[in-house]
């Protein structure tokens, strides 16, 4: 059998009806989820960590970080990895830690839930039954199941806060769609990837985002901030003729701050090159996230932050694949 360590970190899937946190102990976790789910030991050999346990609403960098070292630590005596996550910033998890082991070569699923295992219509014991059935079958990825689908960790986001099928990968297909068979896509585990040297040691994420509306005032760069993500309209355009929007990108470029621009639509991308609008921001040394994802390209800044990277050395990332995030021009062919 294959030996899965499953790491819980919180959220809705594991929470239990008295709220006893006792519960969540890794010998009582693991006995919970067995008679929840006993088939759960006819899969694999599990084993069961509580790294923390908490909202993912509260996760930091460091708890990320927390679980690509811990993962690192076991992948000599362990076939694949699970972990149970609260839904709210799972996207960005799976995007940091996509980036962080890209080069693992052992499957990493993260899955929870939206109602938890306790109750009687939920979906976390697919979720869970999924996620594990996944871990086995020694798909070098980092992805997101949940629902009827394995989603490439850097290509995803939510898109739900009821729906079962709560997460989409808006500019990759899926990993796998999961069905009465599980069907992989064929190329997944082949694209190549490696995180480059000298980064994932440390991220940091002292990152001003924007997501600007028709009429907004464009306030100071916040003291502090070592870059800024704009998520502007459509292919990548802001208004220009604004002198404040002006004001905002001239001192970013006098304090050398890498300025990322990403979409609002979550279908596409950025082309800096297709509108005037957005030759304009590209003019003033704003870097095309093209079709990285609101987290992904997060995720990306705050690596390469964390290394003491600037600006070119984030334009060289965000023309980069590192772990199969989809870039312009490289459409990953349909299953």
């Amino acid at each position: 059998m294959r030996r899965i360590l499953l790491l819980h970190t919180g959220g809705t899937l594991g929470m239990t009806p008295s709220g006893d946190p006792a519960a969540l102990a890794p010998g009582r976790f693991l006995d919970h989820l067995q008679e929840q789910v006993p088939e759960l030991g006819r899969m694999a050999e599990l084993s069961v960590e509580v790294p923390f346990n908490q909202d993912s609403a509260c996760v930091e960098p460091s708890h990320v970080l927390l679980l690509a070292r811990r993962i690192r630590e076991a992948a000599a005596r362990f076939d694949g990895f699970v972990i149970i996550h609260g839904t709210d910033t799972m996207a960005f998890t799976a995007s940091m830690l996509g980036f962080l082991l890209a080069d693992l070569g052992k499957p990493v699923v993260l899955t929870g839930s939206q109602r938890p295992l306790a109750f009687v219509r939920s979906d976390a014991r697919s979720n869970l039954v999924n996620a594990v059935d996944l871990a086995c079958r020694a798909i070098p990825e980092v992805g997101i199941c949940f629902g009827t689908h394995w989603l490439r960790g850097v290509g995803s986001d939510k898109q739900s806060v009821h729906q079962f099928e709560a997460f989409h990968s808006p500019n990759l297909p899926p990993l796998a769609e999961i069905g009465a068979e599980i069907r992989l896509h064929g190329e997944a585990g082949q694209f190549p990837r490696q995180l480059p040297a000298g980064l994932g040691a440390a991220l940091d994420l002292t990152i001003c985002t924007v997501t600007p509306h028709p009429g907004m005032a464009w306030f100071p760069v916040p003291e502090g901030a070592k870059a800024v993500l704009i998520q502007a309209f459509g292919a990548g355009t802001l208004p220009m003729e604004r002198p404040d929007l002006k004001a905002f990108l001239e001192v970013c470029r006098q304090r050398q701050l890498p300025v990322v621009v990403t979409s609002q639509c979550p279908f596409g991308g950025v082309d800096l090159s297709a509108y005037e609008m957005g030759r304009k921001i590209e003019a003033m040394g704003a870097i095309s996230g093209g079709l990285h994802t609101r987290w992904a390209a997060l995720a990306k800044l705050g690596i390469v932050l964390g290394a003491g990277g600037g600006i070119e050395q984030a334009r060289t990332a965000f023309a980069t694949s590192w772990a199969g995030e989809p870039m312009p021009g490289a459409a990953w062919p349909q299953a």
